[in-house]
């Protein structure tokens, strides 16, 4: 071998050693991420907290000092700091007895992203059957709705449609499909008649229901607003508009001014806590149902104006946050939009809207077998 060559062949020698070490790191820290999980326990000096595991269940809540609990569920990516629900990118894992949680889980809770609850993309994707089985051993079969406002107050009013009247109307379609479903359904109201927010929680709660669904039409500053959407209680809301129709549906019931600590109550109680994780699943189901149901009438040109997905979004809405069950909002479209107003003065249209929400429901009732 010539010198040049054997200095060739020791050149290449050593590149091959270095890059045989750098893949070894390489594979060794790609190996460390993937086993990055630790189960609960180890996880209580990093969040300077206290755990608590019901293995039954599958919950686990962390009770951190002077901070929000945490609270994951087995088998479920949607998890919950404090009254904010965070989407995880995977979920909790067992093996054996022992429950664990990745560094990624931990960051998504510590520091969910701002915005819509569930975004478009989320809401209709594909889902895949929940393994939080235990959640509907109870078999929810008794749906409750709530049509908004009624009485004296009308709530939102435009082109010569009230609310009030419009979300009776809807109740009545979506009770019909329900009950074809054989669902149990009852309605805090069947006239146009005033009923305070406080009542509608209580008889919910008397008739023992599984679900708790209000149904509202929203209205806007900006006529260009348009679509449906569906809130989950929150202490504090998805973002400013979702603050302000709050305040809106709040303003009617004096208690509203303090239901700050009153929501607080609800959300620190682990029981409740579940419900608010249950009413996100319910409510990415109706979503989904409605955003999928719209695309279709579109695509068929039943409707000529494509219907707006405006996501899940979370809202401190005082009528929520007394429900004892999961519990949802439903925003089935905007009056101040042109487009909308015309579309949900269609019995037709409102027909499909009642089967599209009847639908999520059902997929709500069915993901967890």
């Amino acid at each position: 071998m010539s010198k040049n060559g054997y200095y060739f062949y020791m050149s290449f020698s050593w590149i091959l050693a270095i890059a045989a070490v750098g893949n070894y790191f390489l594979m060794t820290n790609a190996w460390a991420d993937k086993n990055l999980s630790k189960p609960v326990q180890s996880w209580e000096s990093t969040l300077r907290g206290k755990s608590f595991i019901h293995l039954k269940s599958g919950k686990i809540l962390i009770d951190r000092a002077d901070k929000p609990p945490l609270l994951f569920l087995l088998g479920s990516k949607v998890a919950l700091n404090g009254a904010n629900v965070a989407v995880l990118p995977e979920a909790p894992w067992k093996k054996g007895d022992t429950i664990y949680l990745s560094q990624e889980m931990i960051n998504a809770i510590l520091d969910p992203e701002p915005g819509v609850l569930f975004s478009k993309k989320e809401v209709e994707k594909k889902e895949e059957p929940r393994k939080d089985k235990f959640v509907c051993e109870n078999g929810q079969t008794k749906i409750f709705l709530d049509p908004g406002h009624g009485g004296e107050d009308a709530g939102a009013t435009r082109g010569g449609i009230k609310e009030k009247d419009l979300v009776l109307k809807f109740a009545g379609l979506l009770e019909q499909e329900l009950r074809q479903n054989n669902y149990g359904v009852m309605l805090s109201r069947k006239k146009d008649v005033f009923l305070p927010l406080e009542v509608r929680s209580k008889l919910a709660e008397k008739w023992d229901a599984d679900l708790f669904v209000s149904l509202h039409a929203n209205s806007s500053k900006v006529s260009s607003v348009h679509g449906s959407e569906t809130y989950i209680l929150s202490q504090d809301a998805t973002d400013n508009e979702a603050r302000k129709l709050a305040l809106l549906e709040n303003s009617i019931v004096k208690e509203a001014k303090s239901s700050g600590s009153a929501i607080q109550d609800i959300l620190w109680d682990m029981e409740q806590t579940q419900y608010l994780q249950e009413s996100a699943f319910l409510a990415s189901h109706i979503q989904q149902a409605i955003a999928a149901t719209s695309k279709t009438l579109y695509e068929k040109k039943v409707v000529q104006n494509k219907w707006k997905n405006r996501g899940v979004r979370q809202a401190p809405f005082y009528v929520l946050s007394r429900a004892p069950m999961p519990a949802v909002l439903v925003e089935i479209g905007y009056l101040t939009n042109a487009n909308d107003r015309k579309m949900l003065e269609s019995t037709n249209f409102l027909q499909e809207l009642a089967k599209a929400v009847a639908q999520g429901i059902q997929k709500y009732k069915k993901s967890c077998r």
